[in-house]
């Protein structure tokens, strides 16, 4: 084993070039990721053994996430994760039906798994996420660049699709209606244009709208086009769950409404807000131990000499704390810092031989269906970070 590997390092022996690719050669939904200096013109390789197991472990913690929703609800303790308490009927309400009110994909973040360390899955973005263009397309692209036959962990599309194809049946109509909405921000546009896309190939009519020009009403939820107001069947959002607790609660009532009397699918469904929260890693942790999620306390503990201090619904690296194995602090600023904070013990990422440090994430649909890769020259990744392909070695 060469140096590199014995000291925790990813080799150079795992990335290729590739010519980066431009404007003309790849879908309009990644055009802005292109402007924002995103993408690398290397690709990280996986050995087969690694992918294997970051499918292992995030195959048990869905499981473990699953179980534990099961014993929050069973003992009615959603209070203790700040859900409010006007939206605990919705989300038992959507867990009980959750085939007609189905999840549809999120992203564990994973610390650590390459070159025989152990993995651990740091949270799970399953309310919302981002990097979904680059996982559905880009990195399909650049492997392509690659000489020979060469392969890589990627079935979202197709997963995405039978998901939908799923859902339709819930719908019970021939062609049905689709809305994706987001505040408008060009990444999360992009983001819902490539669901929507998919939604499409699986039968659906697809609308995009951004959520002020959306109506919730108690007949369900509409799009406005020409003089017409449409009925969505199904309503795809990036909008979190917790801004509407916080920020427009009227809003989170109506959805609970509209989701009670099965007006709508929104996705992701209610229950998502759960797995979103920080707080319930220090349940899961509590209440199950384990050796699949990074143990995470609401408090820290006297002997807790490195660990992560952040938000329980901060997004994009914002507002972390991280205080290392060498005692050294390191933090991010962000819009998140009055939110309650929860401790994970810190779970160091691996780096490359030019100091970067690196991220596996997993989609999961009903299964673990891609691997993509974030990399940054600083131990917290944020919105700073730039976006790996992989390949199997």
């Amino acid at each position: 084993m060469d140096q590199a590997s014995r000291s925790g390092h990813l080799e150079d022996n795992r990335f290729r070039d590739v010519p980066l690719l431009t404007k003309k050669q790849v879908p309009y939904d990644l055009h802005w990721f292109l402007d924002e200096d995103y993408f690398t013109d290397e690709l990280v390789g996986f050995h087969e053994s690694e992918v294997q197991e970051f499918c292992r472990l995030s195959k048990d913690a869905f499981e473990l996430f699953e179980k534990a929703t099961h014993k929050i609800l069973a003992d009615r303790q959603l209070s203790q994760l700040g859900i409010p308490s006007f939206f605990e009927d919705c989300i038992y309400y959507s867990w009980e039906n959750r085939y007609k009110h189905p999840f549809l994909t999120g992203r564990f973040d994973i610390n650590g798994g390459f070159n025989r360390t152990r993995g651990l899955v740091i949270e799970f973005n399953a309310d919302t996420y981002s990097t979904l263009p680059e996982t559905l397309y880009w990195q399909v692209m650049q492997l392509a660049q690659l000489p020979g036959q060469p392969r890589q962990f990627n079935q979202l599309q197709q997963d995405l699709i039978s998901s939908f194809q799923t859902i339709c049946k819930q719908v019970k109509t021939l062609k049905p209606v689709i809305l994706g909405s987001s505040f408008g921000y060009p990444e999360d546009v992009h983001n819902v244009s490539s669901i929507l896309s998919l939604a499409e190939k699986a039968g659906y009519t697809t609308y995009y709208q951004n959520l002020e020009h959306v109506v919730f009403s108690e007949e369900g939820i509409f799009y406005h086009v020409d003089d017409d107001y449409i009925k969505a069947d199904v309503w795809y959002k990036i909008i979190p769950w917790d801004w509407m607790f916080t920020d427009e609660p009227e809003l989170a009532k109506i959805l609970s409404a509209i989701i009670q009397q099965d007006l709508a699918i929104v996705l992701n469904p209610p229950y998502t807000s759960i797995w979103q929260n920080k707080l319930f890693l220090a349940y899961i942790t509590r209440h199950f131990p384990n050796f699949i999620v990074a143990e995470t306390f609401q408090e820290r503990s006297r002997n807790m000499d490195s660990f992560v201090r952040k938000p329980v619904y901060g997004r994009m690296g914002e507002n972390i704390l991280l205080k290392d194995e060498n005692g050294k602090e390191f933090s991010s600023k962000g819009d998140f810092g009055k939110q309650t904070m929860v401790y994970q013990k810190y779970q160091p990422l691996i780096q490359d031989l030019e100091k970067y440090y690196y991220q596996t994430g997993v989609f999961y649909t009903q299964q673990p269906s891609a691997i993509n890769v974030r990399a940054q020259n600083h131990k917290i990744l944020t919105n700073n970070c730039e976006f790996l392909s992989h390949f199997i070695l």
